[in-house]
């Protein structure tokens, strides 16, 4: 009867270890934490962290005298104290090296999942004092598939991203991702790309500057009249049809500044040149060559925060 209920005893045993891991992982963490964004006496830390480990030892080592008969470790009262010693210390290393893992991966903003990870490592340390030779080579060969794994997560998590991964991950639609090829004399430099639009600029000689912006058509929500000129907001507002489909809207006042604007499809592309009489030779010539953009002209968005 007792060797049958052996496996059930020794899974109630370890679920209860995964259950405590999964408390001390959370207070711990939130100690560190505390810790870290506290100014506070050292010596203090010192101390409420000595107690935080006697106390966690203390528990695992009650928890461990309801299976003495299951551990052999734990059937003399010195034996229990190494026992627990030795399923906090291993499980508290585990648990670190979770921590840094989820760290790596999206800076603990889900810091939920390190709880049963933590759990899952005390386990398995319980699980290495188990007198089954299976059961402590397969939580051995657990905790270095868990080990080998982390690792690669965490060295994956720190590769810089591909152009697609950034792409995908800032929500950006590709049909945005659209430039003119650069005036004579002109360098282009891709700005940035959201799922509200994406920016350019040319660089020119003299400082001159023209910049393209794409978006969806109807994302500028300014009033408009009827011929789609925005209506004045203070400083007047010129607008002329500038030939091929563009609108020239000419801004004056403190900010002089034109823009070429041409709807195409889904898409409003704007060039934006400083000044009020400024050549539009450049602008136009940007807006006659728009092309999807390649990734070799896109690769400065890596450059760029990503989203996680």
């Amino acid at each position: 009867m007792t060797q049958r209920k052996a496996p059930e005893r020794a899974i109630g045993h370890l679920t209860a270890v995964w259950l405590v891991g999964c408390a001390l992982t959370h207070v711990q963490s939130q100690a560190v934490l505390i810790a870290l964004f506290t100014d506070g006496s050292e010596l203090f830390g010192v101390i409420v962290g000595g107690g935080m480990v006697v106390g966690a030892v203390a528990l695992l080592a009650w928890l461990g005298s309801a299976v003495r008969t299951l551990v052999p470790l734990l059937r003399r009262a010195r034996g229990r104290w190494a026992w627990a010693a030795g399923v906090y210390t291993l499980g508290t290393l585990g648990a670190f090296g979770a921590a840094v893992v989820r760290f790596e991966i999206d800076h603990l903003e889900n810091g939920l999942l390190l709880y049963p990870a933590g759990g899952t490592c005390y386990a398995l340390a319980a699980a290495l004092f188990l007198p089954s030779f299976r059961v402590r080579m397969g939580a051995l060969g657990a905790a270095t598939a868990l080990t080998v794994g982390g690792m690669y997560a965490a060295w994956a998590a720190g590769q810089p991203p591909t152009l697609d991964e950034w792409i995908t991950a800032n929500g950006v639609d590709r049909t945005l991702l659209r430039v003119g090829d650069p005036p004579p004399g002109y360098a282009l430099n891709v700005m940035g790309a959201s799922e509200d639009g994406f920016g350019a600029d040319y660089e020119g000689p003299d400082s001159a500057r023209v910049h393209l912006h794409v978006a969806p058509a109807g994302h500028d929500t300014r009033r408009v009249d009827a011929r789609g000129c925005p209506v004045p907001f203070g400083d007047p507002i010129r607008c002329t049809d500038d030939g091929g489909g563009r609108q020239l809207v000419t801004f004056a006042g403190g900010y002089e500044h034109q823009e070429l604007r041409l709807r195409r499809g889904t898409l409003v592309y704007t060039v934006t040149v400083e000044g009020s009489r400024t050549d539009l030779s450049a602008a136009r010539h940007v807006l006659s060559t728009l092309r999807p953009a390649t990734d070799t002209e896109l690769a400065g968005l890596l450059e760029l925060p990503m989203r996680r």
